[in-house]
């Protein structure tokens, strides 16, 4: 592979570096030479997945306050004319209801005044605000081969079935609907883009599979944790078992074990004197109503 990337490129142009799996990463020093290497891998149709060069990558900013039913075209008019070239725009819907709201995502063409969008306060006499999108923590999932870390547009892996697991784009699938699915990524019967995947929650635990220090098995999930009981004695106890000689432990001395009986001991024995002190009371007041009775009489 290393001969089929000099016949397109430098050697100083680009470094590889070995990992895990038989992977190999690729770093390149100039877009011209990721463009090359790129084109020159899907010629040959070799299996790579790759990322997005940042100076391609869209300025995303979230538009707020603007009614939904506004013409997305307008908008991106009054923004062109304001300098800013708009590359897409979506209008944002609600995650359980789908119903649309009043946002906007606005992809902007890479440019050094992108962040000036931000000093915007109105457009088509609309009062408006723009605002830098929340970072999420979802993982990309790629829906040609559906590992995760980069998005299909950017995958030259070979196909593979969100349901069956087969080797053909989903679109293509034919399984019928009471036939259980399977994960091409644990192999467990559930689709491979499902939350609840043990190959999911592994990569959310720090789990990478081409990270050459990391075992062959995936870490271990917090419901599969084992844990070590802690000790029956207390800290100080087990201080002292660690300090006792031989000489101690031959002798006839009392054990550090006693120690435990001696706090029972004591609360007994107060116990004992409070009750006798309850008892003597009682009597003293049971002698006072029988005189006073008697006086009565």
């Amino acid at each position: 592979m290393i001969k089929s990337i000099t016949d397109v490129a430098e050697e100083e142009q680009f470094y590889t570096k070995t990992l895990a799996n038989n992977v190999i990463k690729l770093s390149c020093s100039t877009p011209s030479t990721y463009r090359a290497i790129v084109k020159n891998f899907k010629e040959k149709n070799i299996y790579f997945h790759t990322y997005q060069l940042k100076e391609e990558r869209a300025f995303r900013v979230v538009l707020i306050h603007l009614q939904y039913t506004t013409d997305t075209e307008d908008i991106k008019s009054e923004l062109l004319v304001l300098g800013h070239v708009v590359r897409n725009i979506t209008n944002v819907r609600h995650r359980q209801t789908k119903e649309p709201l009043n946002l906007f995502f606005i992809d902007l063409e890479p440019a050094k005044n992108n962040k000036e969008i931000y000093n915007l306060t109105a457009i088509q006499n609309k009062i408006i605000q723009f605002e830098p999108p929340r970072t999420s923590t979802n993982i990309p999932q790629c829906t040609r081969c559906q590992h995760y870390g980069h998005t299909h547009r950017y995958c030259n892996k070979p196909y593979a079935c969100v349901k069956c697991s087969g080797q053909h784009k989903t679109s293509d699938c034919i399984k019928p609907r009471d036939t259980p699915a399977k994960c091409i990524l644990c192999g467990d019967p559930h689709p491979a883009n499902y939350k609840g995947c043990q190959h999911y929650h592994s990569i959310l635990n720090g789990y990478n599979p081409h990270r050459i220090n990391h075992t062959l098995r995936p870490p271990i999930l917090p419901q599969e944790q084992t844990f070590t009981p802690s000790p029956i004695n207390p800290p100080h106890l087990q201080q002292q078992q660690q300090q006792r000689t031989y000489a101690n432990v031959v002798s006839n001395n009392v054990k550090p074990a006693d120690d435990r009986i001696s706090p029972l001991k004591n609360f007994l024995d107060e116990f004992k004197a409070l009750f006798t002190q309850l008892i003597n009371q009682n009597s003293m007041i049971l002698t006072m109503l029988t005189t006073l009775i008697n006086k009565h009489r």
